[in-house]
Order: C-alpha cells, then sequence, then structure tokens
C-alpha cells in the first residue's frame, strides 16, 4: 500500500513538473497588459490594488518577492504565477485521481493512474488554464483555490471526515480574498454538501454552521486593506481607510456594476463558445457527467451546477478581458472527463486516443501561449516616454497598454521619475487626487485650488447621489482641472496621449497641438517648443509584430505605436525627412493598415 500511496504522488509530481516547465518556456519574460503593471506595484511595496483589493495575492506575492532570486521584480512575480498554476495542476491531478479511484477495479492500478495523468495534463494545456501561468493576474492563484475546493468536496462526498469539508470551505473563503467570482460556486457547493449530510433540511442547516464560519472567518484577509491603507503606501487605490463606505465600495466592486447585464450576454456567450474546445474535450466530459450522474449523483450535480451558474454570471458582464471568468467551469469540466476517460479507457482504439490528448491541446495552444518573446508593453512605455523632456506632463488613459505598466516602472524599478503621469478617467475617482500628490508633489498642490473646487462634487457623484442635472457643472470643474496641471505648471512640457483629447473635446479646443511620438504637445503662447522627438529604436515593437499580431491588445498596442511613429515623422519631416520616412517605415512595418503612413511615405519618396 505504501508503495502505490507513493507511486501516485510521484505522478503528481511529475504532472506538475511538466506543466511547470511548459508555463516558464512560454511565459512572458516582462510586463504584460492591463492589471500586470499595478498588481506587480502593488505586491512590490505591499500595497493596496484596484477593486476588489486582492489582500491574499497581495501577500503571497510580496512574500514571494522576498525570495533572492536574482530577477527583477516583474519577473519574479511570473515565475510565481507560473508555480501557482503548476500547484494547481497537481491539485487537479490528486482530485482525479480520488475521483476515478473507484474504478480501480476494472482499470487496475495503472489505468487509474493513467486516467489521472492525463486528464490533469490535458487540464494544464487547456488553453484558457495555460494563459493564466505566463504573466501577473490574480487568476493563477484563483486557479488554485478553486482547484483545492473541488479537491476536498470529492474527498469529503468519498469519506465523509468533517475536516475534509472544513477544509474545502477554507479554501472556498480564501477564494473570496482572491476573487468575487467564487461566488459562482456557492450554489454547486451548497446543493452537493446538502444532498449527502443526513437529517432533515434543518439538521443538515445546523450541519453548516461551522465550513460556513469558516468561509465568513476568511473575510478577515481584508482588514489588511484598511490597516495598510492608513500607512499611506505607494499604491494606495481608493484609500479604503477613510471610511466604512470607502471600504465596501471597494471591496465589493460597485464601480464595476455598470458593465453587469448590459445587454452583452449574446456576445460573451460567443466568447465562451470560442473557448470551449480548446479548454475541454466536450464529447468526453459529456460522457463523463452520464456516467457520474448514474453512479455518483452528488458530484454530478456539483460540476453541472458549477458550469452552469459559471457560465450563466459571467456572460452577463460586459468587460473585454473575459476569458479567465469562465475557469471555473473549465475546472469542472475537467472532472468530467477524467470520469469519460475513464470510462472509455477499456477499449484499445480510446486509450490511445486519449493518451494522445494532452499532445494535440498542447500543440493546438502552444501557438496563442507562446509569449517567450513578448516585450511588447516595455518597448511601447518607451515609445511613450523615452522622448519626453525632463519634467514632462503627461496625460494618459490608456490603461491596458501604458499606464498600468508605466506606475510599475515609475514607482517600483526607478524609470523616469521626473514624469508627472496623470491617468485622465481615475481623476473621476475621490482617491487618485490623493496618491497624484503623494506621487509626484509640488506639480499637483500648485493645482489645490482647482482640485478644492472639484472634490465635493466627486464625492457627490462617487456616491451616486448626483442628480444629471449637475453633470454640467462636475464636468466643467473636471475640464478646469485638467487645464490646471498644465497651466499651473508654465516651466514644464505638457502632453497628452492622442485620445485624452478625442474624448475631451472642450480641454482640447484649449490649446493648439504638435505632433510628439506617441503623443501629441500641448502648446501654449509665451511657452518655449519643445525640442524635435528622437525617433526610439524599433526593433521591438518589430519584433513583436512579426509573432503577436492576432491577439486584440497586440493589436491595439501595434496599432498605437504605428501612430506614434507616425506623428513622430510628422514632426520631423519638415528638418529631417531620411529619418521621417524611415518613421513612416516602421509605422507600416507594426501596422500594414496604417494607410496615413502610407500616403506619407509616397509623398516625401516622391517630392523633389
Amino acid at each position: 500500500m505504501r508503495e502505490r500511496f507513493w507511486q501516485t504522488w510521484l505522478d503528481t509530481a511529475v504532472v506538475a513538473g511538466v506543466a511547470g516547465v511548459i508555463y516558464r518556456l512560454t511565459a512572458v519574460p516582462d510586463l504584460y497588459y492591463t492589471d500586470c503593471g499595478e498588481l506587480a506595484g502593488v505586491c512590490s511595496t505591499l500595497g493596496v490594488a484596484h477593486p476588489t483589493g486582492y489582500p491574499l495575492l497581495t501577500l503571497i506575492g510580496h512574500l514571494w518577492l522576498q525570495l533572492p532570486l536574482p530577477m527583477l521584480p516583474i519577473e519574479r512575480l511570473n515565475v510565481l504565477m507560473a508555480v501557482l498554476s503548476a500547484l494547481a495542476v497537481a491539485v487537479v491531478h490528486r482530485g482525479v485521481l480520488h475521483l476515478v479511484w473507484a474504478e480501480k477495479g476494472r482499470l487496475g492500478l495503472a489505468g487509474v493512474r493513467s486516467v489521472a495523468a492525463v486528464a490533469a495534463m490535458q487540464f494544464a494545456v487547456a488553453r484558457t488554464v495555460w494563459a493564466q501561468a505566463l504573466s501577473m493576474e490574480v487568476h493563477a492563484l484563483q486557479l488554485l483555490l478553486v482547484a483545492a475546493v473541488f479537491f476536498w468536496l470529492v474527498r469529503w462526498g468519498q469519506q465523509r471526515l468533517p475536516h475534509q469539508l472544513h477544509l474545502a470551505a477554507l479554501f472556498l473563503g480564501l477564494g473570496f480574498t482572491n476573487h468575487l467570482t467564487t461566488i459562482v460556486l456557492v450554489p454547486g457547493v451548497l446543493a452537493f454538501v446538502l444532498f449527502q449530510l443526513p437529517g432533515t433540511l434543518w439538521q443538515r442547516l445546523r450541519q453548516l454552521l461551522v465550513p460556513a464560519s469558516i468561509v465568513i472567518a476568511c473575510g478577515a484577509l481584508y482588514a489588511y486593506l484598511p490597516i495598510r491603507s492608513m500607512a499611506e503606501p505607494v499604491f494606495n487605490w481608493g484609500e479604503v481607510h477613510r471610511s466604512v463606505e470607502k471600504f465596501f465600495y471597494h471591496v465589493l466592486g460597485k464601480q464595476y456594476s455598470v458593465w453587469m447585464f448590459q445587454g452583452s450576454a449574446r456576445q460573451q456567450l460567443e466568447v465562451f463558445g470560442k473557448l470551449l474546445l480548446p479548454n475541454v474535450a466536450v464529447p468526453i466530459a459529456v460522457w463523463g457527467l452520464w456516467k457520474l450522474w448514474k453512479r455518483a449523483r452528488a458530484i454530478a450535480l456539483l460540476l453541472v451546477l458549477a458550469m452552469v451558474v459559471c457560465v450563466g454570471y459571467v456572460i452577463n458582464y460586459s468587460i473585454h478581458d473575459i476569458e479567465p471568468y469562465f475557469l471555473v467551469a473549465f475546472i469542472a469540466a475537467t472532472f468530467a472527463t477524467a470520469t469519460g476517460i475513464a470510462a472509455l479507457w477499456r477499449y484499445r482504439l480510446f486509450r490511445v486516443a486519449m493518451m494522445l490528448l494532452p499532445l494535440v491541446y498542447l500543440a493546438w495552444n502552444w501557438k496563442p501561449n507562446d509569449l517567450h518573446a513578448h516585450h511588447l508593453v516595455r518597448a511601447y512605455v518607451r515609445l511613450v516616454v523615452d522622448p519626453l523632456p525632463n519634467g514632462s506632463i503627461l496625460l494618459s488613459q490608456q490603461w491596458d497598454h501604458f499606464c498600468s505598466a508605466f506606475w510599475y516602472l515609475q514607482q517600483v524599478e526607478g524609470y523616469r521619475r521626473d514624469i508627472v503621469l496623470v491617468e485622465k478617467e481615475l481623476l473621476r475617482r475621490t482617491w487618485y487626487l490623493k496618491q497624484l500628490e503623494r506621487w509626484y508633489g509640488e506639480p499637483i498642490r500648485r493645482c489645490s485650488t482647482e482640485i478644492a473646487a472639484y472634490l465635493p462634487l466627486l464625492e457627490e457623484f462617487e456616491s451616486g447621489n448626483m442628480p444629471k442635472e449637475r453633470y454640467g457643472i462636475i464636468q466643467q470643474r473636471f475640464v478646469s482641472l485638467l487645464r490646471a496641471f498644465v497651466e499651473r505648471n508654465p516651466e514644464r512640457f505638457s502632453f497628452a496621449t492622442p485620445e485624452v483629447l478625442e474624448t475631451e473635446p472642450e480641454f482640447a479646443a484649449l490649446y493648439p497641438t504638435a505632433p510628439y511620438g506617441a503623443t501629441v504637445a500641448l502648446l501654449s503662447p509665451g511657452r518655449p517648443v519643445p525640442p524635435l522627438p528622437k525617433v526610439v529604436d524599433p526593433t521591438l515593437l518589430r519584433q513583436g509584430a512579426l509573432h503577436y499580431s492576432t491577439e486584440r491588445l497586440d493589436r491595439g498596442l501595434l496599432a498605437l505605436a504605428a501612430w506614434a511613429y507616425v506623428r513622430t515623422g510628422d514632426a520631423l519631416a519638415a528638418r529631417q525627412p531620411t529619418d521621417a520616412i524611415e518613421c513612416y517605415r516602421t509605422a507600416l512595418a507594426l501596422d500594414r493598415t496604417n494607410f496615413a503612413a502610407q500616403e506619407r511615405l509616397v509623398r516625401l519618396l516622391h517630392s523633389p
């Protein structure tokens, strides 16, 4: 028996190790999109992250960064994501092993071990699962926590030991401290547990008091947010220590409620449909559910409810990066797939096909998840910032491609600390002005009059108590604040990324502009014109365009970078036409649909 026990643990170690190697071979070596930079900054400085705060991830990430690994913080955190994802694969392997152990008499020990290894490896290389291991984000930890909930529920369903249910409750509670989409597990978990507890309904509910108390007790981790917020860390999103209302506004993610039930269900369901086959061997999973329904109905009910509730909830959330939110459904489907594989294992032809399944998914999903040469984000940040004169003020709202990454680079790695970056959309949050003052000091304090006039209205707006007829007033104060950042600092050059002027026409009308790399210069009478922008080396961007031009965020970044070189060429065309020609060629290399670059290139090449 001891020999068999160690054999299965060796299987788990091998499966997790292989998954970890795959993840590291394909991981992003640097910064990635959206919240990656901000979360890396929060973990590096022990700060407070964007809603819902993610206290568990912050603490784990900060502890991990204390390890003396010879890497930049962002690289170390990317390694952590691979480790967490590999651990999730290990937990899934153990859970699948216990689920199919009942088939040992029919399959034999070797058959059970093979089924568990195949199912776990297919899970490891499922497209969306694999993607969570590649860069700093919250979903790798969520993957591990959800897998642990399923594991302990399977164990409890088989052995009914109280500590197993308590451990399932612990990981469920920890899931809530990492991501509130853990809520989609609750209906399935309740149904599974109540279905199997003895006694009347009231007696069953009473037996849930201890597990429920464990789940609730995990919420104590959220005390980290106000405690740390009071210390005013470098990253202090929400300043949640200000009041109970601000704390719950942050923790419950109320600012995201505007994206729920906005009529996008059909579009998001199409996203799920496109993800389904790259993540789940659907026919085998359906067959496995049917087999489970006949022999272990409670587990089948748990898996079905987890999948249905997850998909039903997520498709009503109108955000672009929705893919990881379906992970609960994909984990549940893995357990169903394992049962299907076990049911088909006795047939030699199916057995060979099942053993090839992980290799098929590995080959299918390798290219979409191979980000080992992805340096686009840092390269784009340098494209935006390197040409700016010392001490410049920059207005931007490019969170996904620029602002989040620049926060990390400036506040953690010390890159271009002279630049004052104002994220325009965050000016609509009451906490952000305080953070700007902590980060940049005097340039922000000079705008104290406009800030004092704006903040009371912003408090009213943020609380949801502002009547619509007052929206015009707060917008005027908002524009006055943007103007103050420029005009109260006359010794500094001011720039904006183009979308700021497109979305704020009242502000844009105040200033003549000049193209300046990835930005436009805001000109004022009596102020000097900034020097000609330098041409930033496009090598990394060109290389990235060859390999990473199919995903939405990659396409968006390359389009922005192409326009940056068009604007640089426009600024240089009169005085340095040779450099301008090279800029237009670079723009076309990054985005062949940039017809402005093509038109300007033709005109310059044929000019006398």
